[in-house]
C-alpha cells in the first residue's frame, strides 16, 4: 500500500498492550531512499515519556482508516529501549546498540535496502546478530548511515537541469517495505494553479542539506509532463500503472 508521509506522520503508533504515542517525523536513508526510523512522540502515554525511535523492523500492520500504526513491541520495551536524547545524531554506533537491544539482525550488512532480506518485518526472525569485528568490516572505516529527517526535506527547492521548478511537498511510502518510490513536487513555480507531479528518486541526483535543495537531471520542460499526483487514486492499480509508464519514459 503507497501512503503520503504527511498523513502517516500523525498516526497514532499502537503497542501490543496500548498506544504508545504519536508519529513526529521520519528518518530516512538518503541513499537508499527507505525510511529506517519513526520519531515517535510518547509523553501523553508514557511516564516519563519522551520522544523514541521505533524500527519498521517490528512492524505488525498500519490501519489508513483509523490512523494507526501497530507494532509487535509492549510498552515496556519501548520505554526502556536506548534512549535518543544521550546522542546528538542517530550514529551507527547508537544503530548497532539499538538492534542489540532489540534482537534484529543489521539491515546495513547485506546487499538490499533491509540487507539480505526484501522486507524490514525479516529482520526480526534474525537469531543470530553479527559480531563486533564482522560489523566494523562492512562499514569500512566510515560510520555515515546518510539518515535524514524527512521533516526537514519538505519544503527544499528543487532545481531542475536548466532551472528551478517548484519544493519538495511530499514523500510516498511503501508500507510492505518501507521505501520511498516516489515525490510530490509543488510545481506552483512554473505551471499555473501550483500543479503537484510525482517524480522517482532515480531522478534525484544530489541532496544538498546546507543550501536546502535537491537536485533533478530532468529538465523543466519533462518537469511539466511528469504524472500528477492524485492522492485520491494513490492505491489505485491503473492509476498506479499509468504513473509507472509515464516515468520510465522520462
Amino acid at each position: 500500500m503507497y501512503a503520503g508521509l504527511r498523513d502517516v506522520k500523525r498516526f497514532t503508533i499502537a503497542a501490543t498492550d496500548g498506544d504508545i504515542g504519536i508519529s513526529k517525523d521520519f528518518l530516512f536513508d538518503d541513499r537508499a531512499w527507505t525510511v529506517r526510523y519513526m520519531y515517535v512522540d510518547t509523553h501523553k502515554w508514557l511516564p516519563l515519556g519522551e520522544k523514541v525511535l521505533i524500527s519498521p523492523v517490528s512492524l505488525h500492520s498500519i490501519d489508513i482508516k483509523d490512523e494507526k500504526i501497530h507494532v509487535t513491541l509492549s510498552k515496556e520495551q519501548v520505554e526502556d529501549s536506548p534512549s535518543i536524547d544521550e546522542h546528538k545524531t542517530v550514529s551507527r554506533d547508537y544503530e548497532a546498540l539499538y538492534f542489540q537491544y532489540f534482537g534484529y539482525g543489521y539491515y546495513w550488512t547485506g546487499p538490499g535496502a533491509w540487507g539480505e532480506f526484501a522486507y524490514p518485518t525479516a529482520l526480526a526472525q534474525v537469531q543470530t546478530l553479527p559480531e563486533r569485528a564482522e560489523l566494523e568490516k562492512v562499514d569500512t572505516g566510515s560510520q555515515a548511515n546518510h539518515l535524514r529527517s524527512i521533516n526537514e526535506l519538505q519544503g527544499y527547492e528543487v532545481k531542475a537541469k536548466d532551472g528551478n521548478f517548484g519544493q519538495v511537498h511530499d514523500l510516498i511510502l511503501d508500507t510492505e517495505n518501507w521505501e520511498i518510490p516516489l515525490i510530490v513536487i509543488d510545481t506552483h513555480q512554473i505551471l499555473p494553479g501550483g500543479k503537484k507531479v510525482l517524480v522517482a528518486p532515480k531522478h534525484i541526483n544530489s541532496i544538498n542539506w546546507l543550501e536546502k535543495n535537491v537536485g533533478c537531471h530532468l529538465s523543466v520542460d519533462a518537469i511539466k509532463h511528469c504524472p500528477e499526483y492524485d492522492p485520491e487514486r494513490l492505491n489505485d492499480s491503473v492509476y498506479q500503472q499509468k504513473v509507472r509508464q509515464q516515468l520510465l519514459a522520462l
